[in-house]
């Protein structure tokens, strides 16, 4: 809904508003991200160069995530570079430097979030501001009996620089979501 499609170097490449690019490059792997560094990558691929195996802190967070069927890993510079993320938001964001995800999906959705921080200061603080998050949802999930299977999964983790929230949408919230649109 509101992207256009256009065929790159054999692969189709799906822009969303300009902003964010996605392409199916594989059967199990896609790429999402700023259209012109989703061009790079297909680019990268097709010349067999600078293969993203040979990424050190990339390979390290997808091997520390092995048991999911699907995962995303990002530089949060990459990421910041862009226009998918407004000004006042990164403003407002800690100083995180890697961020990925790593889910099971099968009835439902298994995942765990993590960030890595640059100091042990911004971990800190950002864990207290996903414990205020997590004690906010508690409150209302009081008030939404469907969420509190959701609310209650949620496991704050992670020790160092590294901050870890793991969690579990039931098939029953997954239904409530679908039944919402």
């Amino acid at each position: 809904k509101g992207g256009t499609v256009e065929q790159y170097t054999r692969q189709r490449l799906i822009t969303f508003e300009n902003s964010l690019g996605l392409s199916f490059v594989e059967p199990d792997l896609a790429l999402v991200g700023e259209p012109n560094a989703v061009k790079r990558a297909i680019d990268t691929k097709a010349a067999g160069r600078q293969n993203i195996t040979e990424n050190q802190n990339v390979m390290r967070l997808v091997r520390e995530f092995d048991g999911g069927n699907a995962w995303a890993v990002a530089h949060v510079e990459a990421v910041m570079s862009g226009n998918v993320i407004p000004a006042e938001v990164k403003q407002q964001l800690p100083p995180v430097s890697w961020f990925a995800i790593s889910g099971r999906v099968d009835d439902g959705i298994h995942a765990t979030v993590r960030a890595e921080t640059r100091d042990e200061a911004a971990a800190n603080n950002l864990r207290d501001v996903i414990r205020g998050i997590v004690a906010l949802a508690r409150l209302q999930a009081g008030q939404h009996a469907e969420l509190a299977e959701v609310v209650n999964s949620l496991e704050l983790g992670g020790t160092g620089t590294t901050v870890s929230l793991g969690f579990t949408v039931p098939p029953a919230v997954i239904d409530i979501l679908g039944a919402m649109r």
